[in-house]
């Protein structure tokens, strides 16, 4: 199974294309929908496939990967010590690092504001949410911090 689903997508965008120009769209219809449920089947096989890797694999996966799809998946792992490791990895997508910030632990916090891709909006929902003198300086070091957020850190100092 094709881990990469651009080809099906294309597709799905061409078939369509076709079903505006056409009267017989009943039957492209159909091809889209399977299509679309192949498209599924395959991304719930993945989804399945991933979450039973080994803890040694997630580490190691959630350190050196840059798939989003496995990236996402990892940052929502049970293991506490595989979502940390997402956290720092630079290829984490936003959202999910997005979701980690709302985690009640500081630490993940802390390590988040050190991963050089956290934007900005990040870094100021981190400092919010946070009270832990080791976050804040985490935030206010980092490169993409904003002017507004080292101030807002520095005043509640």
């Amino acid at each position: 199974m094709s881990k990469n689903l651009e080809p099906g997508f294309s597709k799905i965008d061409d078939l369509l294309s076709d079903v505006e120009q056409s009267t017989g769209s009943e039957k492209l219809l159909t091809e889209i929908d399977e299509l679309c449920g192949e498209i599924d089947d395959s991304l719930e096989h993945r989804k399945k496939e991933i979450t039973e890797w080994s803890i040694e694999r997630k580490r190691k996966e959630a350190t050196d990967a840059d798939d989003p799809f496995v990236l996402n998946l990892l940052s929502m792992d049970e293991s506490f010590n595989v979502r940390i490791l997402s956290a720092c990895n630079p290829n984490t997508p936003e959202a999910s690092l997005r979701r980690l910030a709302e985690d009640a632990d500081d630490y993940v916090k802390m390590v988040m504001a050190n991963n050089p891709n956290c934007t900005s909006d990040l870094l100021d929902r981190i400092s919010e949410t946070s009270r832990e003198q080791e976050v804040l300086d985490a935030v206010k070091n980092h490169p993409n911090t904003s002017v507004a957020t080292r101030h807002k850190i520095k005043n509640r100092m």
